[in-house]
């Protein structure tokens, strides 16, 4: 779990975030999360989509703890209508919103905070997902 050297947060940020409450934490951490070993790897993503190809598509697709949004691009690849990123850290869903704001072609994205172990909506997403949040 390495990052790219100067991208990623500092020794000192890690440990404001780990001694933050989680949600805070995450609040903190958000703009750099990206660079850090903990956002899930291209070929996770990528192997994730190879094999949700054949079995759809879609129409909804749901990303439970999404964070920054990186499976959100795998909904992307394989929902038509509608994508739903949801999570507790108002920070990770503000990095994820701005970085897919200019998407072309891409369903209709909407970004929820909620926490997982209540989640807002009635049952109407075809496929969830969810990257390294369990």
């Amino acid at each position: 779990m390495s990052a790219p050297q100067g991208q990623g947060p500092t020794f000192r940020e890690l440990v404001v975030q780990a001694l933050s409450s989680v949600e805070r934490g995450y609040d903190l951490l958000a703009p750099k999360f990206d660079h850090t070993g903990y956002r899930t790897s291209a070929s996770v993503l990528d192997s994730v989509t190879g094999a949700l190809r054949p079995l759809g598509p879609f129409d909804s697709g749901l990303d439970v703890c999404c964070g920054t949004g990186a499976g959100m691009g795998v909904l992307r690849q394989v929902c038509r209508e509608r994508i739903t990123g949801v999570d507790f850290s108002a920070g990770m869903l503000a990095v994820g919103r701005e970085r897919t704001r200019t998407v072309p072609d891409a369903p209709r994205t909407d970004w929820v905070r909620a926490d997982a172990r209540a989640l807002p909506f009635e049952p109407v997403f075809d496929l969830a997902v969810s990257f390294g949040a369990f």
